[in-house]
């Protein structure tokens, strides 16, 4: 491969803006993942297959690859290779870049999480990490239902359930241990159960300086499960509230090490204040990027590219006042049917996950949730009512019941639950 120097190792991914963006800044693609898609082919220059797992076999495909000279940058937007992403770039870059190993680390292990933030004196729930069942009912005992399950690094709420009692508390954290990936982190969290609303809050750190880009009200399903219904900006938080969230968060990515880089909060407002609920060390899934982008002036995926080439940041205006954001999701199985949506653009983004015709599971059913977004903008409530429903009238969705409703996963659903 010529010229290394102007050559991005890109880890994973399936975002056609990722790539959009890289070329753009000029630079070509080594594009890395177990298996490369064939519809990636397209987008990247050069791609390999490489087990992922295998962190040597990573850099010495990346050294083999540049003939051994260092790349310009090593970049993933997917979660579980964020450490293996601040590792490469630590081997491989002659400069520290972007986030450190240490801060990945504090952010991608749930556990680590806590524990740095609670020894801070750092609002988190109270917690523990149980290597069985029955030592997770204790912890669940001695913490106090009801109490939250979750993988200790795993993404999107996938496992994560609310536990009224020591048998629903069993069983959550006995599907999380036999359901494990080989390179997931041994253990299951439980955790106090939070009651409140919850924010997303949207961050760019740079030189040690932290600016919130964006907070969302975040809507959920009612427990046990958690999956997102959607976004509302603004938040609804008072001016003094807001004060105090960004204070905490910048408060929390110091106390994690997050530095030249992006991040994706999530807080809920209890009773005695905010407390930290995830802290991810990415841009937010879903379409929140373009939900932030139109708000704040700032494109997350671009920015996270340009910190990990050690550019300056660009930052654009604000295009709307007022942005909705609402998951597709069912009450019932069946058929779906639909219009095809055009192509999504301001004032509205329209997005379907499955194609019209495939079959769909109820939002809280193991293998349903998301299936697709609506996305307004405008600067009047009246006019986000507007957007939405003509979103909503050209979509034309329907669910046709089946009797005889026979589950096949689509692999195009990236998100399927939080953000």
């Amino acid at each position: 491969m010529a010229d290394p120097g102007k050559t991005v190792v890109l880890i994973g991914g399936r975002a056609h803006r990722e790539f959009e963006v890289l070329h753009d800044l000029g630079y070509r693609i080594l594009y890395l993942d177990k298996r490369v898609p064939l519809h990636l082919m397209a987008w990247v220059d050069v791609p390999v297959d490489v087990d992922t797992d295998d962190w040597d076999q990573v850099a010495k495909v990346v050294r083999d690859q540049l003939d051994g000279q260092a790349p310009a940058a090593v970049l993933t937007h997917v979660e579980p290779r964020i450490p293996l992403m601040a590792h490469l770039a630590e081997q491989l870059l002659p400069e520290g870049r972007g986030l450190t190993t240490s801060a990945a680390r504090n952010c991608r292990d749930k556990w680590h999480t806590r524990t740095v933030l609670a020894a801070a004196g750092l609002p988190v729930p109270r917690f523990g990490l149980a290597e069985a069942t029955r030592e997770a009912a204790r912890i669940a005992r001695d913490i106090g239902f009801p109490v939250v399950v979750k993988p200790r690094d795993g993404a999107g709420a996938f496992g994560v359930r609310r536990c009224e009692t020591v048998e629903e508390t069993r069983i959550a954290a006995g599907h999380v241990l036999d359901e494990a990936s080989p390179d997931a982190l041994p253990g299951v969290l439980v955790e106090e159960y939070l009651d409140g609303p919850e924010y997303a809050v949207q961050t760019i750190t740079r030189g040690g300086k932290t600016r919130v880009l964006s907070v969302f009200r975040q809507h959920m399903t009612e427990p046990p499960v958690f999956v997102e219904l959607g976004y509302d900006f603004p938040s609804g938080l008072a001016e003094d509230e807001l004060q105090v969230l960004e204070l905490l968060v910048t408060s929390v990515l110091d106390e994690l090490g997050v530095d030249d880089w992006v991040s994706h909060t999530q807080v809920r407002l209890c009773a005695d204040g905010f407390r930290v609920v995830e802290v991810n060390a990415r841009r937010p899934g879903g379409r929140l990027v373009e939900m932030t982008e139109v708000v704040s002036g700032v494109d997350m995926v671009d920015a996270v590219s340009r910190l990990a080439l050690g550019m300056p940041v660009e930052e654009g205006e604000p295009r709307a006042s007022l942005a909705r954001y609402r998951s597709i999701v069912f009450e019932e199985a069946g058929t779906l049917l639909y219009q095809a949506p055009s192509a999504g653009a301001f004032p509205s983004i329209v997005e379907m996950e499955v194609p019209s015709g495939d079959q769909v599971q109820p939002v809280d059913h193991p293998v349903g949730g998301v299936y697709g977004r609506i996305l307004v903008f405008a600067d009047s409530v009246e006019e986000l009512d507007r957007f939405e429903r003509r979103a909503r009238e050209a979509l034309d969705l329907r669910v046709a019941p089946s009797d005889d409703l026979t589950w096949v996963a689509a692999e195009t659903r990236e998100f399927k639950s939080c953000c």
